[in-house]
């Protein structure tokens, strides 16, 4: 190659890299105009769908009783019994680690008649009144489960009795001790004192 090829060449380079890119088509920007639109209006809905689910959508649930009623009774009813299981006797100091037989026989006493206390709550709880047959199936499971709670009650305080000192145990339920069920729906009603008690006092 001579030497006037070589800076013709260098030159027709340089025009093509100092000569300004292509400028897309009209159907090319539409479409970029459209994606953009698109994605906005997606980042929108979501937007607005989260700030309804952390500010204004009402906060019930699936465990929600509706009739406020029910509730006022329900706290009620569960402080009450709070109250008489709470005289029966002084449980604070937890579990024992090796106790004696006399020792075990006064657990299974305390734990069966708090166990009468809490089937007594149950029942009034099933028992009051409620217009909405959803109300009224919310509290049919609601007090189900914790029939199962009384029935581990009442299976521990029979190993007591046999001097068996195995710990407390509840029935799995959906993956889980059935009294997360409870825990649930008592805070989820604002009820907290109807969830069943952390020992089995």
């Amino acid at each position: 190659m001579t030497r006037s090829s070589t800076i013709r060449s260098n030159a027709a380079r340089r025009i093509a890299v100092d000569e300004p890119p292509t400028s897309p088509s009209p159907a090319h920007r539409r479409r970029r105009t459209v994606l953009r639109l698109a994605l906005g209006a997606l980042v929108a809905v979501f937007g607005s769908m989260w700030v309804y689910v952390l500010f204004f959508a009402p906060k019930t649930g699936a465990y929600r009783v509706r009739e406020e009623s029910w509730r006022t009774q329900a706290r009620q009813i569960c402080a009450a019994a709070t109250s008489q299981r709470e005289a029966l006797a002084d449980t604070s100091a937890g579990y024992i680690t090796n106790p004696t037989h006399e020792q075990m026989l006064h657990r299974a006493d305390l734990v069966a008649r708090a166990t009468t206390i809490l089937t007594d709550m149950v029942g009034r709880l099933d028992a009051v009144p409620l217009g909405d047959a959803k109300d009224r199936q919310r509290v049919s499971t609601f007090t189900r489960y914790y029939r199962v709670v009384l029935s581990d009650r009442q299976r521990y305080a029979e190993r007591l009795r046999r001097f068996d000192n195995s710990p407390y145990d509840e029935t799995v339920e959906h993956g889980g001790p059935v009294s997360n069920i409870l825990t649930d729906f008592t805070a989820g009603n604002d009820i907290t004192g109807c969830a069943p008690p952390n020992d089995i006092g």
